[in-house]
């Protein structure tokens, strides 16, 4: 773990600190926007409500939850879309590898802290999960690892795109967003639309009008929450308070404080209970499609080796007759005396001799070929098998993440209404224990000071007691010293009285 030095809007330096995903423990909310699609695109800032990090409802009637110890963001995007240089806008130093060349281009979910704003911020930067080339489950395995990375869970996923023309990439990300997160992530969604300087001929708000209906829906669907961000402009501290501002309102608006790590497990689970389903559905056709592409394999390959081998054949007769022919030649060539007729004969000899091997190189060519076409057609049955295992297994994901989404998406919500319930009766039982206590302090407290008023009395009485004690007492004492001064006075003529 290395320490670093950043630099907060207020100029001192405060600790940034890096944590790889080695050093986080493995642990592990959602509406749809209300938005009327009609009404023109909206920039909601920071200013409009006062920055709450509650986890209640934002209507008037709730109280304010206090703010949360930490903000946790993710940051996702394409590669290229700015998003390194994003967190290392947002944390104000060079914290992610940023994107020039492909050897910087983040391969596995990173974290870094820092103090930024006065906020103690969770930052996580992800992988390119929106590339087509990504398996699903590569992209799984490193969305767990940014679940973990940012646990208990993220506050805030920041989908970055890039103010340029689009590539028509927008309904690819909202489509892969669902898969990986489910439809409640977007509650938890800002769009942050990344520029250096690009956005002097136009504004936001008309970039977007001119955009595509994939980037107004996805806009839509963060419920029209979005930011600007300069990403060569650090000096610029404001943009990034104004962003946190707005991450720290929707998180106060929200039901759910935080994307649950618990609601991404069970969605998990549920994925690979559906996802085991398919794959024994998958299996079966699978193998009745390998059964019937073999079957037609094999029928060609046999209706190739016959026609070969009736090739074959035909040779092979002719072979024969040669080598009868030959045979024949030889013989004649033996008992024929005749110089001139046994050369004739030694000539065509030769003749049928040379044309028996020619049909045994051909024959022989033949056979090569039936066994070259026999291994050709084997290798291209395999290459069709391995082909449509490709096309199956992709195909199998498409269609698993139709089936299972909108199953998915009940279940999270029973699950979270469940664990909201349950939620709710525990503060019940805790209200109700703590209601108990205090009553029962209350009246220990009632007796003890019952007790302390009956000991006050008594002190009082006794006290009273004493007082008049004491007043009689000195009554007495006064009566004394009143009589001894008559004594005095009187003493001597009581003397001179009986002396005379």
């Amino acid at each position: 773990m290395t320490e670093h030095g950043e630099t907060s809007d207020t100029g001192s330096i405060l600790p940034v600190r890096r944590r790889d995903s080695m050093e986080v423990p493995p642990l592990m909310g959602g509406e749809t926007s209300d938005t009327d699609p009609t009404l023109p695109l909206r920039r909601r800032h920071s200013m409009e409500l006062p920055p709450r990090m509650g986890g209640e409802s934002s209507s008037p009637d709730s109280p304010v939850s206090p703010s949360v110890s930490e903000l946790r963001l993710v940051l996702l995007g394409r590669t290229g879309a700015g998003r390194s240089a994003a967190g290392n806008t947002i944390l104000g130093r060079e914290e992610f590898g940023a994107q020039a060349s492909p050897s910087a281009v983040t391969q596995r979910s990173k974290r870094r802290e820092g103090d930024v704003c006065g906020r103690r911020l969770v930052l996580v930067d992800t992988p390119d999960w929106f590339c087509p080339g990504v398996s699903l489950e590569e992209m799984r395995q490193d969305v767990g690892l940014c679940v973990r990375l940012s646990a208990p869970g993220p506050h805030a996923f920041l989908l970055v795109i890039p103010v340029e023309p689009s590539k028509g990439e927008e309904r690819g990300v909202l489509e892969r967003m669902e898969e990986m997160f489910g439809e409640g992530c977007w509650e938890h969604t800002v769009i942050l639309f990344t520029h250096d300087d690009g956005l002097k001929e136009q504004s936001i708000e008309e970039f977007l009008q001119a955009g595509s209906q994939d980037l107004q829906q996805l806009v839509e669907k963060s419920g029209s929450r979005y930011h600007v961000l300069n990403i060569k402009d650090r000096a610029h501290g404001t943009q990034v308070s104004e962003l946190l501002d707005q991450v720290e309102e929707m998180v106060a608006g929200n039901r759910e404080r935080f994307y649950s790590s618990q609601t991404y497990q069970e969605a998990e689970d549920q994925v690979r209970e559906m996802e085991g389903k398919i794959q024994r559905e998958r299996g079966e056709r699978k193998q009745r499609e390998e059964r019937d592409l073999r079957e037609r394999l094999e029928k060609e390959l046999q209706d190739s080796l016959i026609k070969i081998e009736g090739v074959i054949q035909e040779h092979e007769g002719d072979i024969r007759t040669l080598s009868e022919r030959t045979s024949e030649l030889e013989r004649q060539v033996k008992e024929e005396r005749d110089e001139e007729k046994k050369r004739e004969l030694e000539r065509e000899l030769k003749r049928e001799s040379d044309r028996r091997e020619e049909m045994e190189r051909k024959l022989e060519r033949f056979r090569e070929k039936r066994e070259n076409e026999r291994r050709e057609m084997e290798e291209r049955h395999r290459q069709e098998m391995e082909n449509y295992e490709g096309e199956a297994r992709v195909e199998a994901e498409r269609n698993l993440m139709k089936i299972v989404l909108p199953e998915l998406q009940r279940s999270i919500m029973i699950s979270q209404t469940k664990m909201q319930r349950e939620f709710s009766r525990q503060m019940e039982e805790k209200n109700r224990q703590m209601e108990e206590k205090n009553r029962v302090i209350v009246e220990d407290k009632n007796i003890e000071m019952e007790r302390l008023r009956q000991n006050l009395k008594e002190v009082r009485d006794a006290h009273s007691v004493l007082q008049k004690r004491l007043e009689r007492e000195e009554k007495g004492q006064r009566a004394l010293i009143g009589l001894l001064g008559w004594v005095r006075r009187n003493s001597s003529s009581w003397i001179l009285h009986n002396l005379i």
